[in-house]
């Protein structure tokens, strides 16, 4: 009896060890794309003052997260993040953001381009409709 248990006990460690490669298979498999845009918008009588819109993106199969920011050189800024899905180059995501004081919510969608990002927001007085030019990331 010793001999079946042994042989059992071989063929459990080696499905076991033969399934512990494929999850590590499955996580190498996974390709993770970051994506850069930016606009600058330098105010026409100051050098100092910039205002930048800023996106990031990473993304992970058809999951989408990122920052979104408006980064307003005199006034409150917008800071926040996304999560969403991709399909066909659109993202749809919620957008969760701080803006004076205020935490909001809305649903945008961003489509990709070659050269950048168009987001729309979820109503035209949300203010998060733009185009946003692409750059490398660093």
């Amino acid at each position: 009896m010793k001999i079946p248990f042994s042989i059992i006990a071989i063929l459990m460690l080696c499905l076991s060890c033969n399934n512990a490669k494929k999850d590590e298979t499955s996580t190498v498999n996974s390709v993770v794309e970051e994506l850069c845009f930016r606009n600058e918008y330098p105010f026409p009588d100051s050098t100092e003052n910039i205002d930048v819109l800023n996106l990031d993106l990473k993304i992970e199969g058809d999951s989408v997260t990122g920052n979104y920011n408006w980064l307003r050189a005199l006034k409150d800024q917008r800071n926040g993040k996304l999560n969403g899905t991709i399909q066909n180059k659109t993202i749809h995501a919620t957008y969760r953001y701080m803006q004076e004081g205020i935490e909001e919510t809305a649903e945008i969608t961003i489509v990709l381009e070659d050269d950048r990002a168009i987001v729309t927001g979820d109503s035209p007085d949300s203010g998060l409709d733009t185009k946003v030019a692409k750059i490398p990331c660093d």
